[in-house]
């Protein structure tokens, strides 16, 4: 028989070898888990970190395109959209004088035609890929207000993960009458 010293010390005996093997696969195997969701998360921020920066540049791009749009006359004749969008937007800006905006090397150009001056709109950030004008409204008879529906594709040229976005925006004229 076993004195009660004998049992107190092989009580305190420790883990055995087998259930140290489980504990360390078990915590490795939520160690790996851990880690993927981890790196996941990494990836899907650093995806909407960029479609951020591409639709902040490109708003910027759109809204200066836009104020510009507003309040000028427009010499682009009606297109038939969305079959064929005119590739080059002409118009007349009261102050600016006679405008062009058009796609050029992956980004989106406005040349003041008047003095020759060509500034890029977009950022270098990104890449337009497709940019359509579709004017309508801009015929004497056809009796409704000018406007132009703008078509864009951009994508991210900077990350990992090249991702494309589609926009589509119209801007009328403010002018009544034309």
């Amino acid at each position: 028989m076993k004195t009660k010293k004998q049992k107190i010390k092989n009580s305190k005996a420790g883990f055995s070898l087998i259930e140290f093997l489980v504990a360390i696969t078990l915590g490795s195997v939520a160690v790996m888990v851990i880690s993927g969701i981890f790196v996941q998360t990494l990836r899907l921020q650093r995806k909407a970190f960029f479609i951020q920066r591409v639709q902040e540049n490109i708003s910027l791009a759109l809204e200066a395109l836009a104020k510009e749009i507003r309040v000028s006359t427009i010499s682009t004749s009606n297109t038939n959209c969305p079959v064929s969008p005119a590739q080059l937007l002409t118009i007349a800006h009261p102050v600016n004088g006679n405008l062009e905006y058009s796609l050029s090397g992956g980004a989106i150009h406005r040349r003041a035609i008047d003095s020759g001056v060509d500034t890029t709109l977009s950022s270098s950030g990104i890449s337009v890929t497709r940019l359509g004008f579709c004017v309508s409204g801009n015929s004497l008879d056809d009796n409704f207000q000018p406007r132009i529906t703008i078509l864009l594709s951009v994508q991210n040229i900077n990350g990992v993960e090249i991702i494309p976005i589609d926009i589509q925006t119209t801007v009328s004229q403010r002018l009544l009458s034309n």
